[in-house]
């Protein structure tokens, strides 16, 4: 299935369409060296030209934040998360929004990104990101439901210490189980 595209490395922004050859984005981009996007818009952070097109290959390790796109997976697998606010600076970028932690681990609490995202895989994702980086002398900030962030060139974390459960994972309910309601009010509802 073909899904949007957009990735940011030291120095640029790519932006694209690509085949999503798994369940979810992170999934995919997780399991492989490099990624081919056809026809991708490159835009160079560091000079005044527009973004020119190009077919683009480039190793996972070189996207510092990719734009979470495409579906989310099959909601029956999501296991409950515990979330908190992050900010976090990779190369040029700061991105802050929400780190999840799953709630049958013990939260890290540390100012090291390397303690913080140990175990996780290389690309692990925030929610209702702000991504904020500098172009030519002005800064940019642009928002995101989802992003993905390299944790192996995360230089500094800044964790907040409110934890929330994240709701999404649980709405659909487990497997097989049905929630009922039962109306205490002894009115017939029309």
């Amino acid at each position: 299935m073909p899904i949007d595209f957009l990735a940011f490395t030291s120095d640029r922004r790519i932006s694209g369409r690509i085949m999503l050859a798994d369940d979810r984005l992170s999934d995919m981009l997780n399991a492989v060296a490099r990624l081919v996007i056809r026809d991708a818009q490159v835009e160079e952070l560091n000079d005044e030209r527009g973004p020119r097109p190009a077919d683009v290959t480039i190793a996972i390790g070189e996207m510092l934040v990719v734009v979470g796109s495409g579906p989310r997976g099959n909601e029956h697998l999501r296991k409950r998360w515990l979330k908190r606010r992050a900010t976090l600076g990779i190369g040029r970028f700061v991105v802050e929004g929400d780190l999840g932690h799953p709630s049958d681990e013990p939260l890290p609490e540390s100012a090291d990104p390397a303690v913080v995202l140990e175990g996780r895989d290389l690309l692990v994702p925030m929610t209702d990101a702000a991504v904020t980086y500098d172009r030519l002398g002005t800064p940019v900030s642009e928002t995101f439901p989802t992003v993905l962030i390299n944790r192996a060139r995360t230089t500094w974390i800044d964790l907040q210490s409110t934890v929330f459960v994240d709701e999404s994972a649980t709405e659909a309910g487990e497997p097989g189980r049905v929630r009922y309601v039962k109306d205490f009010t002894n009115s017939v509802a029309e």
